[in-house]
């Protein structure tokens, strides 16, 4: 007699059934694994990104007060939830475009989204409108803080006590920038001020 039992088909069967299980649910870890990886590695290049063009921005800020409707605005103001300043290093290749290198900057909490915000020109005479960029998104916190020549750390800039002929000091020493992102915890930065 050549053939298989009907019991020793049941059993390959049931062998190949549990087989077939275990494969099915590796290949379904391993999906799951790689899109769980994938949304990380997305999200530390979101972060990367932005801090890369945060810290840019601080470390060619200028002391260039800038012309708006409403009077002259100091080269860095700073609060607890936003900083605005003006800085260098916007590319204008051999001069072909007619702007300036120099572009002023703002950012901001807004809607849990870490904001960008920059002017196409320094002086304007009427409202320009700005361009809003998003950073980073899922932010539930965002903190300035302000280092003064006496190495102190102050919640804003200019000081109090400072008057506008105080040229010496128009700028921080350094910026402390804290943000709490939902997902990732607490960042904290210290940018020098040129």
């Amino acid at each position: 007699t050549f053939g298989f039992t009907l019991l020793e088909i049941l059993i390959a069967l049931f062998v190949f059934a549990i087989l077939s299980t275990i494969v099915v649910s590796a290949l379904h870890n391993i999906t799951t694994t790689q899109a769980v990886t994938e949304k990380h590695a997305q999200r530390l290049t979101e972060l990367q990104t932005a801090l890369t063009i945060i810290s840019r921005d601080f470390e060619q800020i200028l002391n260039r007060p800038i012309k708006t409707p409403e009077g002259q605005e100091t080269a860095f103001i700073g609060t607890t939830s936003s900083v605005a300043f003006t800085h260098g290093g916007l590319a204008n290749p051999m001069g072909q475009l007619q702007r300036s290198t120099l572009q002023r900057a703002s950012y901001l909490l807004n809607n849990g989204n870490l904001i960008r915000v920059t002017w196409p020109i320094l002086d304007h005479a009427m409202k320009v409108k700005a361009d809003e960029r998003i950073l980073l998104t899922n932010v539930s916190s965002l903190h300035f803080t302000y280092l003064t020549t006496k190495q102190k750390f102050i919640a804003k800039w200019p000081p109090r006590n400072q008057t506008q002929d105080q040229e010496q000091i128009v700028l921080p020493k350094a910026v402390h920038m804290t943000i709490i992102l939902h997902d990732l915890g607490k960042i904290s930065q210290i940018y020098a001020i040129p």
